[in-house]
């Protein structure tokens, strides 16, 4: 899971959010459609949740509501264009043990939220490929309520960052990679290529990445 900067709404939202009775469900199916195109745009093509592969197409994603749509203390959010994300199809149609993010979690409320900017510093990849948390809500919502630990995702988590790091040690030969080298590894990660995607599982390189410069900042004298 990465932080998601929410951009400015479309403009279809706002218009259609401002007429009478307006409702998720009444959607026009031009506005949906530029709401998955401008979801997957902002996110760098990636699942809100999992981070996999997403396309702004029907069957290419799934347009999330972080605060649930149909519960009646947040019914009130369901147009609010903070509270809408990209997500993957997540195991649609398979049985529930291999579902995950928004298919999974359905209804169910959750604390982890990509759109607040701390999210990332609650957030851990283990060298297995698990992700966790240290506040046992969070881990919850990553290892129950999202599945985010599935082992298919599980296992794509862990082929990332081993080869990110085989290639690191083909590019930077030796024991030790210094500050910069990383830092420019660390931009090159952040940075969408030029169709405006990032790197499948992004966040764990660079959850990574960041760690081992943290621990060369604390042992500088």
């Amino acid at each position: 899971m990465r932080y998601i900067h929410k951009g400015q709404e479309p403009e279809s939202l706002l218009e259609y959010r401002l007429t009478p009775h307006a409702t998720y469900e009444g959607l026009p199916q031009e506005v949906k459609d530029e709401l998955r195109e401008r979801l997957a745009r902002e996110q760098g093509l990636l699942c809100c949740y999992c981070m996999q592969r997403i396309k702004p197409e029907p069957d290419g994603m799934k347009i999330e509501h972080w605060a649930s749509q149909s519960a009646p203390s947040t019914r009130h959010r369901q147009l609010d264009w903070k509270n809408l994300l990209g997500a993957c199809k997540g195991g649609e149609g398979s049985p529930q043990r291999q579902q995950h993010c928004d298919t999974r979690k359905g209804d169910t409320p959750i604390k982890v939220n990509p759109t607040d900017e701390g999210c990332e510093r609650l957030v851990r990849f283990l060298a297995d490929g698990t992700i966790a948390s240290q506040d046992a809500a969070i881990d919850g919502d990553l290892d129950q309520t999202l599945n985010l630990n599935q082992a298919r995702l599980k296992h794509n988590r862990r082929a990332i960052l081993d080869g990110f790091l085989e290639a690191m040690r083909r590019k930077y030969p030796g024991t030790t990679w210094t500050e910069a080298a990383m830092a420019r590894e660390l931009e090159e990660l952040m940075r969408p290529d030029a169709s405006g995607r990032l790197g499948e599982y992004c966040q764990v390189p660079i959850f990574w990445l960041k760690k081992r410069m943290g621990r060369l900042a604390q042992a500088r004298p």
